[in-house]
């Protein structure tokens, strides 16, 4: 989505976002779409507004994909690109505003890098496709989800043993119960 600076007067001005499915300046995500606010100041552009988005993600827990309907809010700095800059970065010392505002060249604009960038960090670090997603199996990989495991129950560690003969429980099963004479109760 490209604006050309010249079109835009100082103030506030809507702009309606829609992006269709597949395309090359954002892939991965779909039904991209919303009403973004530019507030301009002179040459210094501040972008606002809420997109709605839809991504296919791989769920972490179970490994099955599914489709992920969100919305984002937007909040974009963008100021001209200064002597000494060069692709937005300066020479010397970057200082906390260096990292929030973005540079700009010329009287035309690009707003589909910032957008997908801000996209790309909306997206969950850990996708889930449910909140209970019970994912797979760590002996079979069968997905919980969808079947129970036939696996044999893990054997009981042997390392446990003289610590069961301590307590005086012996026998499978009696998980805790050491603890609790162990500590002095």
């Amino acid at each position: 989505m490209r604006i050309n600076l010249r079109d835009i007067p100082d103030g506030i001005t809507a702009i309606e976002v829609a992006k269709p499915d597949g395309s090359p300046d954002l892939p991965g995500f779909s039904d991209i779409g919303g009403r973004l606010t530019l507030d301009r100041n002179g040459d210094i552009l501040r972008i606002t507004g809420r997109l709605a988005y839809a991504c296919r993600l791989e769920c972490s827990r179970c490994l099955g994909w599914f489709r992920l309907e969100a919305q984002e809010p937007v909040e974009i700095y963008f100021r001209p690109q200064q002597a000494g800059e060069t692709a937005g970065h300066r020479e010397g010392e970057l200082k906390a505003d260096d990292l929030s505002v973005l540079t700009y060249r010329g009287a035309e604009l690009d707003l589909w890098p910032a957008i997908r960038e801000s996209l790309e960090l909306a997206r969950p670090l850990k996708p889930l496709c449910r909140q209970d997603c019970r994912g797979i199996c760590h002996g079979c990989g069968r997905d919980l989800n969808r079947e129970a495991c036939r696996c044999a129950p893990d054997p009981e560690d042997p390392r446990w043993e003289a610590l069961r003969a301590l307590s005086g429980k012996g026998g499978a099963g009696k998980k805790g119960r050491a603890r609790k004479g162990a500590g002095g109760s």
